[in-house]
Order: structure tokens, then C-alpha cells, then sequence
């Protein structure tokens, strides 16, 4: 394009000819401000001194004053100069004239817009200067429209910005009536004409007023964002055999009313770690399906809800066999050193007696000396073992080591499973380890370079832990969204998330007597063999079953078939999410783990018992059906995370005041992103979060159309006023 250069700024030759009208000599109006215009700040003295700024008051904009006139002599010098905007591109000026009733000049085209660069949903329209200057003090675009004319602002309109008319109060209606055609305008009528006396601050605080009033009455009503957990059954005594209830009562009641149900599970989750895979269940009338009786426990809660203390009381009577069990260790060793030292005594002298032998030629004595030191070896006491019930903190080969040693199994208690889940979910053959151990009723073998071989009779393992529903939600949320979803969480069939109770103060003694009875049990199930199982009533070992096992009586085995048709048929078909599927697909073998638990307390308590009750099977799908419960509440911390979240954000967002900038103006999902607040640490859940208060009617979206440099459009979310 060619191009002229006078002074100090250049300017296009636009359209060369127009009409016969000759060369327009209008200059690019970038150059021009750039170049031939004076920047002035608010407080300037060539500013606040000029005619404009005392007609029409002190806008709070950087201004241009004109140094030169226009390449065709046009006089601007000495005028306030502003750029006129076309979608967000400087297309033309506007000089305003500093004297009254003269002419303002235009060059270009485009609109007048103050505040451009402010990132507002909401435009301001202004028909006079004076309302501009003074509406530029807000934090949101200010745009000259002459008596509104509704051609300008339907063109404006069409970028997706909410428009705000602001007009005397008298003006309303004709201002309407102008803008009647054109949708989600808004026209406000203040008090009083805004002169340029006006105080910007009073104006834009008035408007503010008025506009959240209007915004008050097209908001809906935001509902209520309900984070309450699902409820859960409770405990009650009759789900317990009465020894087990009335200890697992006493050390709830005794420690300031602590949730009994916690107690439970640690207590059920140890017994049947001790009853492990010395015994079995077959839970079809002829199918050879066998199920090992250990279970995998967990308590969630909030922290200082008691979880170590109901740890303490469900593992006390394991605890009492650990100590026993080390003392019988300790006493073992004693008499085992001794015995080596008689040995090694032996042994010498026999060796004194040997080389003796051999001085004298004595071949026979020889003989019978070799002998004697053959038997004594043969004779040799072996190490003494110690008998393993738990385990705190080991490496999975290290656990390999103890059940060579433990073929019925053992328990695995983590105070905090985070740390447990952790650690598995690091190392991909401990994780399979751990899998694998869930059913208890298979060897395992394993081979390590540096360990050797190794080969575990039964691989029965249970597990027992606590952990906080925050920690809970932030390791199951990719077993939700289908990452890493292996079943391993769901073998945590005995998982309660029991009701916080109200704290009682307590002081009485213990139920002695109770806590005797219920460590009698513990004793008797540890001191079972094959042969006393037989006699309660378990089918023998053959060649086709390598321990004892027991069968459902006629009218359990019905119960059974009902239940479990019921289950898969009603309940799973019909699950809505699969999560809780795979769960409840785990049920028969928890189902008929309890019923067998049940069954052998009852063994011992009245000897031979036979087939499993259906007393036994009753009691064990009412525990199923109490578990239920409490695992729907706690995969519902995920499913219903949504609510959790938003919940959060909405009480943030009502500790807002009335100037915050997010309340005025709105904010974008990045900047709630970067406030890492609880539950919206990711940008998934923020914007999670965010859908669902805009459903709830607490917020309202808008599209910020792209600038002319590209880009994807900008989501800004307005905030509803009704919330405060």
C-alpha cells in the first residue's frame, strides 16, 4: 500500500479513489496515537486543566491529547483523542471538542469503548460523556452509544457480552422502548442525572446496587447442595453370638461411647484370620467349590474418632496368643540351648572314646561308638519355631517366610491402610501377592535370585486397617473412572463407616468375665486340629480335600440358593454402578465365610454341631446386609464426590464480599484451580464441581468470545447474588 510520510507519523492512503471524492488522507489511527498524541494519566495538569475533562468529568482511562492536526489541515491539535474500537481492533479516533458546541471530529469507524481491555461478561452503555467518564471507574467496559441507538448496541450485542443501558432514572422507559428488540439488555435508572460534579464513586455504587437487584430478580433460587453420607444399619446385639456381643458392647460403652461396630469388625477380622485355612466350606450341596473363612476388615473414620482404640479391643484376644505364644518360644529356646549343650557334651566324649578306640586297634568298640554318634545326631533337637498370629510391617518375601512356617495363615494389621495401599500399588508383585492370598485355599510358590525358592503350603492371608474417608477418596477415585480397578479394594468385605456417636463419659470396670470368655474362644480355635473338627461335625480329609470342611444343613442350603439367586439376579443385574458390582460379587464367599465363623463358635461352645445351621446362615446374611450398607456409604464418597466438592466451592464462594472481583466481574475455572483447595486440586474436579452448582443454580456461565489473535472462547461463571 503506498504510503505518505509528513512529520512524525505515517498514515495510509486508504481507498484512492472513493467515488470521484478524491484521495482520503485519513491516518492509520494506531500511528497517530502513537506518534502525534500526548499520554496523559488521571492526574496530569494539562489533563485535568483541558475544557473536556472539565465539561464532562475525569475518566479513570490513560487519555490522548492531540500535538498535531490531520495531514489535511483538519484541526485536532490541542483535542482529547480516543480510539474506536471494532472488535477489539482500533479502527478510527474520536477528538472531542474542547469547546461547547463545536463539532467532535471522527476519522475511521469503530465504537467508543473505555475499560476495553477489562475481562467482564457485562458492557455498561452510556449515551452521554459524563455517564461514560464516570462508569469507566468500574471494573467493566464502558460503551458510548448517541440515544442508544439500537442499531449500535444489536451489533454489539452479538458478541456475546451482557449489556447494562444506565440512563437517568425518568429515561427508563424510552431507553426500553429503543432496546425493546434486543434481547438481555438491561437498563438501570439512577437517582440523578451524573454531571461532570458527580462523585464516580457514589455513581458506580448505586449502579452496583440496582444492578444486583435486577440480577436478584432473574436469578432462580439456588437449591440446596446435600453432602450428607447414605445412611447405614447398626449394630445390634443379636448379630453376635452373645459372648462376642457382650464383650464387643463393654469396650465400645467403656471407651466414652465409642461405635461398637468398629469393634466388631476388628474382632471378627482377627478370629477368622486364626481359624484361616485349617478348615473350609463347600456352599453347593455336591459342587467341590471351597471357601476359606479369612476375612479382609477395615474401619473408615475421621481422624479422633477412635479408630486405635477399637484396633486395641478387636485384637486383644490375638494379642493374648502373641504374648503366649512368645513365652512358650522363650522357654523352647532356654531348654533347646541346654539340650545343645548336652549334646555338644555328648558328642565329646564320644569322640574322646572314639580316638581312644582307634589307639587300641579296637575295631568293635569303634563300631559301636560310630553308632552311638549316628543316633545322637539322628536324635538332634531342631530349632524351636515361633508360632506367628500377626504382622504389622513386612515385605511380601518376608511374609512368604512367616506362612512357610504358618500354614493356617496370618493377619496383616495396618493402623493406616494408606501407607499398605501405597506400597502395593508401587510394586506390581506384591500387589499380585496380596491377590492371590484373598482366597487362602492355594500353595504359592515364588523364586528370588538372592532368596532362593520358596514354597507356602496354604497362601491365606487377612487384613485388618483403618483410614480417613479423605485419604479413601483420593485412592479410589481412579478405580471409579476405570484406572487400575483390579478388585483389590473390594476383598475388604468387613468395611464399616459406622455413624459418629455422642461422646459419654465412662468410667467402670472392665467385663472381665466377657473378655475371659471371648479369649476362651480365640484359645480353643487356635488349639484345633483335623481330628476336632471332625468331631464338631467338619467332613473328613480324603484324597479330593486336604482339610476338613463343612456343608450347609438342608434348610441353610435353601436359605442359601434363595439368597445368592436373589443377589445376583435383583441386586447385581440391576447395579448401576460397577464398582459396587464387583463388591456384592464378592457376598457369597462373605456370606458363607460368617456363616462358617459362626458355625464353629457354636462348636465350641456346644460340641458337635453337624452341617451349618441355618441360625448360622440367618445370622450371616443379616451381616451381609449390614455390610451392604456401609460399603454403598462409603463407594458413595465417591460416586457422590461431586456433591462434596461443589459443597466446598460454594462455601467459598459465600465467603465472598460484595467487591470481590469474582462477585463483580466473575472468575474462570483456573482460578479456583489454582487456589488448591481441599477436593479441587485438579482442574477435572473443579470444573466437576462447577457444572454441578450451575445446575443447583448457584452459578451461571458465560462464553467470552476469542480475541482476533485465536484461541478457544473463555468459560466465565457469574455467581448467582441469591447465594449470600
Amino acid at each position: 500500500m503506498n504510503q505518505i510520510i509528513k512529520g512524525t507519523y505515517t498514515f495510509d492512503w486508504m481507498n484512492e479513489l472513493k467515488q470521484g471524492q478524491g484521495v482520503c488522507l485519513n491516518p492509520n489511527p494506531i500511528n497517530f496515537l502513537e506518534n502525534c498524541c500526548k499520554t496523559t494519566n488521571k492526574v496530569d495538569i494539562e489533563r485535568t486543566s483541558h475544557p473536556s475533562i472539565i465539561e464532562f468529568g475525569n475518566p479513570n482511562v490513560t487519555l490522548y491529547i492531540a500535538e498535531e492536526n490531520l495531514p489535511d489541515q483538519t484541526k485536532v491539535k490541542g483535542r482529547m483523542a480516543f480510539p474506536l474500537f471494532d472488535k477489539n481492533k482500533i479502527r478510527g479516533i474520536l477528538f472531542l471538542s474542547p469547546i461547547r458546541g463545536e463539532a467532535d471530529i471522527h476519522i475511521g469507524e469503530g465504537n467508543l469503548i473505555l475499560n476495553i481491555e477489562k475481562d467482564s461478561s457485562l458492557v455498561f452503555l452510556a449515551d452521554d460523556m459524563c455517564t461514560l467518564f464516570a462508569l469507566s471507574h468500574s471494573n467493566h467496559p464502558v460503551m458510548f452509544t448517541q440515544a442508544f441507538n439500537s442499531a449500535v448496541v444489536e451489533d454489539f450485542a452479538k458478541t456475546n457480552h451482557k449489556l447494562c443501558a444506565v440512563c437517568p432514572i425518568h429515561e427508563v422507559n424510552d431507553v426500553k422502548r429503543k432496546l425493546r428488540n434486543i434481547d438481555d439488555v438491561i437498563v438501570i435508572g439512577i437517582s440523578e442525572p451524573v454531571t461532570q460534579y458527580s462523585d464516580p464513586y457514589e455513581v458506580n455504587k448505586e449502579v452496583n446496587y440496582l444492578l444486583k437487584q435486577v440480577k436478584l430478580n432473574q436469578w432462580k433460587q439456588p437449591q440446596t447442595i446435600t453432602t450428607e453420607l447414605l445412611s447405614v444399619k447398626k449394630l445390634t446385639r443379636d448379630m453376635l453370638p452373645a459372648e462376642f456381643a457382650n464383650y464387643i458392647f463393654d469396650e465400645a460403652e467403656r471407651a466414652d461411647n465409642m461405635s461398637p461396630d468398629m469393634v466388631a469388625v476388628c474382632l471378627l477380622t482377627s478370629f477368622a484370620s486364626l481359624i484361616g485355612a485349617r478348615v473350609g466350606i463347600k456352599p453347593k450341596a455336591y459342587d467341590d467349590w471351597t471357601i476359606i473363612p479369612n476375612l479382609w476388615g477395615g474401619i473408615v473414620s475421621p481422624p479422633s474418632s477412635k479408630k486405635s482404640p477399637a484396633f486395641d479391643a478387636g485384637t486383644y484376644p490375638l494379642d493374648q496368643l502373641v504374648i503366649n505364644a512368645r513365652t512358650k518360644y522363650d522357654d523352647a529356646l532356654k531348654k533347646h540351648e541346654v539340650k545343645l549343650l548336652i549334646q555338644d557334651a555328648d558328642k565329646t566324649a564320644l569322640k574322646a572314646k572314639l580316638k581312644d578306640a582307634s589307639k587300641k586297634t579296637d575295631e568293635n568298640k569303634q563300631q559301636q561308638i560310630a553308632e552311638e554318634l549316628l543316633k545322637l545326631s539322628d536324635n538332634s533337637e531342631s530349632v524351636p519355631i515361633l508360632k506367628r498370629y500377626s504382622t504389622n510391617d513386612s515385605t511380601p518375601e518376608a511374609l512368604a517366610e512367616i506362612e512357610k512356617l504358618n500354614p493356617n495363615g496370618i493377619l496383616v494389621l495396618r493402623d493406616e491402610l494408606t501407607g499398605w495401599l501405597e506400597t502395593i500399588d508401587n510394586d506390581a508383585s506384591a500387589r499380585a501377592f496380596f491377590l492371590e492370598a484373598f482366597n487362602g485355599n492355594k500353595p504359592y510358590q515364588f523364586d528370588r535370585i538372592m532368596r532362593g525358592s520358596g514354597y507356602i503350603e496354604n497362601h491365606c492371608l487377612s487384613v485388618l486397617g483403618g483410614i480417613q474417608p479423605d485419604k479413601l477418596i483420593a485412592y479410589l477415585e481412579p478405580s471409579i473412572k476405570g484406572m487400575g480397578n483390579d478388585g483389590l479394594f473390594q476383598r475388604f468385605q468387613m468395611l464399616v463407616y459406622p455413624d459418629a456417636t455422642e461422646w459419654k463419659y465412662k468410667d467402670q470396670l472392665p467385663n472381665k468375665e466377657a473378655r475371659k470368655e471371648v479369649f476362651d474362644y480365640f484359645k480353643q480355635v487356635d488349639e484345633l486340629t483335623a481330628e476336632s473338627l471332625i468331631k464338631m461335625g467338619a467332613h473328613p480329609i480324603d484324597d479330593f480335600n486336604s482339610r476338613p470342611y463343612y456343608r450347609f444343613s438342608e434348610s441353610a442350603q435353601t436359605l442359601f440358593v434363595n439368597w445368592t439367586t436373589k443377589l445376583h439376579k435383583e441386586k447385581i443385574e440391576n447395579e448401576e454402578h460397577s464398582i459396587i458390582v464387583q463388591h456384592l460379587q464378592k457376598y457369597p464367599k462373605l456370606m458363607a465365610s460368617l456363616a462358617l465363623i459362626f458355625h464353629i463358635i457354636d462348636g465350641i461352645k456346644f460340641g458337635s454341631v453337624g452341617d451349618i445351621s441355618l441360625q448360622s446362615a440367618e445370622m450371616a446374611i443379616e451381616w451381609c446386609e449390614y455390610l451392604e450398607s456401609h460399603a454403598r456409604r462409603v463407594y458413595g464418597l465417591i460416586l457422590n464426590a461431586v456433591y462434596t466438592k461443589a459443597s466446598v466451592l460454594g462455601k467459598k464462594l459465600k465467603q465472598l464480599n460484595e467487591q470481590h472481583g469474582w462477585y463483580l466481574n466473575g472468575f474462570k475455572a483456573r482460578d479456583i484451580h489454582r487456589k488448591n483447595w481441599k477436593s479441587l486440586t485438579d482442574i477435572e474436579s473443579v470444573e466437576n464441581a462447577l457444572e454441578l452448582l450451575i445446575d443447583k443454580n448457584w452459578l451461571s456461565v458465560e462464553e467470552i468470545p476469542t480475541t482476533g489473535k485465536g484461541g478457544r472462547p473463555t468459560q466465565l461463571y457469574i455467581i448467582n447474588p441469591k447465594i449470600f
